[in-house]
């Protein structure tokens, strides 16, 4: 009886961590790329948007120079997002974001994503 609660109990516990790490680490790199986006007006660092199921496909009027209502926002879809069924996306759609990746500011001259992308195994190391 005392094996069956103990595989049940890691199982729960198991089933709980799959939700918790991938949730963790989109929020890392949701942090990473809003921080690392080239700051003039701030608009954007803030048009950073989290969804679920598909992307979102339009600017948004936000300029967010410090990057926390950018990441606040973000906060409730990455908590609410059904890790085992749906996609998350991580959306900018300023008409010069592409540049900025690209490496067209002298404050992110890497980009923000492909950088971010290449600590995806520091990313996840820290957040297990």
């Amino acid at each position: 009886m005392s094996f069956a609660l103990d595989i049940r109990r890691w199982a729960n516990q198991t089933k709980d961590r799959m939700q918790i790490i991938p949730r963790k680490t989109a929020l890392e790199i949701l942090r990473r790329v809003v921080m690392r986006t080239p700051v003039d007006q701030g608009r954007a660092r803030g048009n950073w948007q989290a969804s679920t199921g598909s992307p979102i496909e339009t600017e948004i009027e936000r300029a967010d120079p410090d990057g926390g209502a950018t990441i606040e926002e973000a906060i409730p879809v990455i908590e609410g997002w059904e890790v085992e069924n749906v996609a998350i996306y991580l959306s900018n759609n300023v008409p010069y974001i592409v540049p900025l990746e690209d490496g067209h500011s002298d404050q992110a001259p890497h980009g923000m994503v492909k950088i971010t992308l290449a600590e995806f195994d520091e990313i996840l190391e820290a957040v297990t």
